[in-house]
């Protein structure tokens, strides 16, 4: 059925049909199945309407005439890019495919360039669309599988896309169809990002929910379903308008209103992504043409709604597939009714068409011909893409062009055919292949093609989670689940059927050093699958770029994002923390990726009904998990499991936490881990936060997952427990006995009686030295909470110390007021900046005359606040003095030493217990003295 020679005959020789020279859209006589049949046959259905043929030629002849009159010497080519979703590398005519039926398509590659070696920068659609429009690999985008509906790592606006670069050269911009570069508000993702977020000027039928449900058909819902999932208002082509065809429609309309200036048009469809759902006429044609395949399904939706059992449509037949054939034929379709517009208006000439597909075809419903695997995988199948590019007079028709390219090339291939500078603020990973569109035999200087996609599990379409390189003819891929190697030969075997890894054991070592430098350059992250958990939906995630920042985080002055991550800066402050407003989650998996830059402790914090309760400790050289103190248990602060880790500053690494029950695990791979088992664990968690303790660690691409055990977790369990000690971290001689001290007081106290029963001893005096002696023995935070309740219950009752309060809140506005009529503009900043940047703009303005008079007017209301109410106002030093005080007065007071030496004998009896009862305790304490 399929082989790699083109299909000849007299119908390639000219890409062009004859006598169909006007849209058939712009006269009201035809009707849209006329139009299409026309744009196939290239002639006229009999119709007694119909007016004479040689009034279409003459009119045909003017238009003609007259366009090409208006479009000569055009300087910016007109580009015409149309984007088909998971169609197989080997579908086409062209490509040797004889069930499908793609003339037009074909007609195409007959006039320009086709490519038998082109590839898609990921084997799923998301990447292959954000390599597409920025020119980089999407591991440096940080878009490396396909976003889920409620996503937050939409494609950041930092970027100049090819759309906003060709914007900027006065192209009309304009794109039709699947976006999927963003989460959907409908499915509560906090910022959608839209085609004209990104240069696009006009857009229709993106998408507004989750796609691939098969719904083709006016009115574009799928069962129950309560919206339409595009933005489509109202039909244009009938009852029965299919997507394909009202995407074409509008393609056509889009070149007919923007023919008189340069325009980029993306047409990007939907089909042939499943669910493959055709016209009905066409899906008989070709059920009639050839028997379905097998199904790979035993349950179809679609057949369901019309009365039948499994797949009786073939929806999800493995080969043959009808529905697939069907839909390809439509998008065939739009191909004639674009090339006859083009045609029409005299611009063919000046017009870049590209066709091509996001990635390979999904193995279920397709063979992707000689080529292993499809969809979700980095074999070939699930990257190599059919590709023809037609350009007159620039590209050789019917040219065939085996050079290795991939999708990050047009950003810089397209700019440099429309002699359009590439941003000088746009990294660029792809390279400029004009060269070789203007000839198929030019070789392109290019070190190597990368790939890089991991995921936490199998796509369920059987990917893994890897990477790949291609080095001229050899191509490694490096599986991360195994840390296994294939490597293969693509000249001899493009079917990868021998892997030569065992037999060039240098070759893999050279290109896996190639891959890893790579990825340190791109600063691609490669998170640690799951092992305690399984996720099941996203609960919060911020990517931190503009306009896409989430509104839960509390920015103080000390933390801001820049350049779309977010940072610790280098503001003076005791802030040392952002908090996530209102947290609520329990079984979760917690990922953020972090840098150092110069700091010397990162924590992320956890916890339950307001205090944190579990908390990562990340430093230069290690990283450990501890628990906090929890009288509602009680529990007391013990330290858990640990990893010696040699942290380098400037490099992006990702912490994976796992919190499941009781247990908790964070690692950043599946040796590097710690491990952590307690009680305290088991609660819905209310707070999240980062902590740095110094300029200037940055984070990005923070995510709270909710979660169920995972269905592997005893079986993991067993590897996390070996692996808990496997890195132990170099501690001093005190270090090691506080640690062990913490550990032995709580577990003792969890499991035995006898201890507890001392602890408690221990505790029933010290609550009774609060209770006689309060000012001696109460913490510092007892003080300050009293303090804090007084203050409510003054503003409350005393007038006079609400409008005193008042008069300090009133100076601090008008100190910012008078601030941000200095500098307007940071009155505009969002949240995320807009703290940092004004007290910035208080240390600029630190000698400003107008500035030094309101902050004096400030800090006499401080003042005449602080001296009416000094009781309000105690610092811990003032507190610590005042408890000295306060012993010193009592300290020869008999009943008091006596009390003293009661809790001391007390607290003697639980060491003594905690001593002869962990070994390890007594054995530091020995080597202590």
């Amino acid at each position: 059925m399929f082989g790699l020679a083109a299909k000849k005959g007299s119908d390639r020789s000219d890409p062009f049909f004859p006598g169909a020279c006007l849209s058939p859209f712009l006269n009201p006589d035809k009707t849209p199945a006329l139009a299409l049949q026309q744009a196939r046959t290239g002639a006229p259905r009999n119709n007694a309407r119909m007016k004479p043929l040689w009034l279409f030629v003459a009119a045909a002849t003017v238009a003609l005439l007259f366009n090409a009159n208006s479009n000569a010497g055009a300087d910016h080519p007109n580009i015409v890019f149309i984007l088909a979703d998971d169609l197989g590398w080997a579908e086409l005519g062209c490509y040797g495919n004889d069930f499908n039926e793609t003339p037009n398509l074909d007609r195409l590659a007959a006039g320009g360039m086709r490519f038998t070696q082109a590839y898609a920068a990921a084997p799923v659609c998301s990447p292959y669309r954000a390599a597409l429009l920025t020119g980089q690999y999407p591991a440096r985008v940080g878009i490396t599988d396909y976003l889920r509906p409620n996503s937050a790592n939409a494609l950041s606006t930092q970027h100049v896309t090819l759309a906003e670069a060709l914007q900027r050269a006065g192209y009309a911009t304009g794109m039709i169809g699947k976006w999927h570069l963003t989460g959907y508000q409908y499915h509560a993702a906090e910022h959608e990002i839209k085609p004209r977020d990104h240069g696009f000027a006009w857009d229709f039928a993106r998408e507004v929910k989750g796609v691939g449900n098969g719904a083709n058909f006016w009115p574009y819902v799928f069962r129950d379903q309560p919206i339409r999932w595009l933005d489509i208002a109202e039909n244009r082509l009938g009852e029965d308008e299919f997507l394909v065809d009202r995407m074409n429609a509008e393609a056509v309309d889009f070149i007919d209103r923007h023919h008189d200036q340069p325009f980029f048009l993306y047409l990007s469809h939907y089909a042939t992504h499943t669910i493959l759902h055709g016209k009905p006429q066409l899906v008989d044609k070709y059920r009639d043409k050839h028997q379905p395949g097998k199904s790979s399904r035993d349950h179809c939706y679609l057949c369901q709604d019309q009365g039948h059992q499994g797949d009786a449509l073939h929806h999800w037949a493995a080969d043959h597939n009808p529905h697939l054939a069907a839909m390809l034929e439509s998008i065939d379709d739009g191909i004639g009714l674009i090339n006859n517009k083009l045609d029409q208006l005299g611009i063919r000439d000046n017009t870049i068409v590209i066709f091509t597909s996001d990635n390979g075809g999904e193995a279920n419903v397709t063979t992707n011909g000689h080529l292993r695997g499809g969809k979700s995988e980095l074999y070939e199948g699930g990257i190599r893409v059919p590709l023809i590019v037609r350009w007159p007079n620039r590209v050789p028709a019917d040219s065939v062009c085996e050079q290795p390219t991939v999708n990050v090339d047009f950003y810089p291939t397209l700019l440099k055919a429309a002699e359009v500078p590439v941003p000088a603020e746009q990294t660029m990973d792809g390279v400029s292949t004009l060269s070789t569109w203007l000839d198929p035999q030019a070789v392109i200087s290019r070190e190597a093609i990368y790939w890089h996609y991991p995921l936490d599990s199998p796509h369920f379409l059987g990917g893994r989670s890897a990477a790949a390189i291609r080095e001229g003819d050899w191509k490694l891929i490096e599986f991360f689940d195994s840390g296994r190697a294939e490597l293969y030969r693509l000249d001899q075997d493009p079917s990868e059927q021998k892997n030569l890894a065992d037999k060039h054991p240098q070759t893999v070592r050279q290109l896996k050093d190639h891959l890893a430098t790579w990825r340190d350059q791109v600063a691609a992250r490669t998170p640690s699958p799951p092992l305690l958990v399984q996720p099941t939906k996203l609960y919060f995630a911020d990517s931190f770029s503009p306009q896409q920042i989430s509104e839960r985080w509390f920015f103080q002055k000390e933390w801001q994002t820049k350049d779309g991550v977010l940072v610790r800066n280098e503001l003076p402050g005791e802030n040392k923390r952002i908090f996530l407003k209102q947290p609520r989650y329990q079984d979760a998996m917690i990922r953020f990726d972090f840098q150092f830059r110069g700091a010397g402790e990162i924590r992320l914090m956890t916890g339950a009904s307001g205090p944190y309760n579990a908390v990562v400790h990340i430093h230069p050289n290690q990283f450990f998990i501890q628990t906090a103190k929890d009288d509602s248990g009680p529990y007391f602060s013990r330290r858990h499991g640990e990893c010696a880790f040699d942290f380098q500053p400037d490099h992006w690494y990702t912490m994976t936490v796992e919190f499941s029950g009781d247990q908790l695990v964070a690692h950043l791979d599946r040796e590097h881990l710690a491990y952590a088992k307690h009680h305290i664990l088991d609660k819905q968690r209310t707070y999240f936060a980062f902590q740095v303790d110094q300029p200037s660690a940055a984070f990005d691409n923070v995510q709270i997952l909710t979660a169920k055990p995972h269905p592997d977790q005893e079986h993991h369990l067993q590897w996390i427990r070996r692996a808990n000690s496997k890195y132990p971290v170099e501690k001093s001689l005190q270090e090691e006995l506080k640690i062990r001290q913490q550990i032995a007081h709580d577990f003792l106290y969890q499991t035995d009686a006898n201890y507890r029963a001392l602890v408690s001893k221990v505790d029933q005096q010290k609550a009774k030295e609060k209770r006689l002696y309060p000012n001696v023995f109460r913490s510092h935070k007892e003080f300050q909470k009293e303090i804090s309740q007084q203050r409510k219950r003054l503003l409350a009752d005393d007038a006079n110390y609400k409008e005193t309060l008042h008069a300090t809140y009133r100076a601090a506005r008008a100190i910012d007021d008078y601030l941000l009529e200095q500098d307007p503009d940071i009155g505009e900043l969002p949240p995320s900046r807009r703290s940092a940047a004004l007290q910035r703009l208080k240390l600029r303005f630190a000698n400003d005359a107008g500035y030094q008079k309101l902050l004096a007017v400030r800090d006499a209301a401080q003042t005449e606040l602080e001296q009416k109410y000094p009781q309000l106002f105690r610092t811990d030093q003032q507190i610590t003095k005042y408890r000295k005080e306060q012993r010193q007065a009592v300290n020869k007071d008999p009943e008091f030493r006596k009390l003293i030496d009661e809790t001391a004998a007390t607290y003697r009896a639980q060491q003594d217990y905690l001593l002869r009862h962990d070994s390890e305790l007594a054995r530091l304490i020995e080597a202590a003295k």
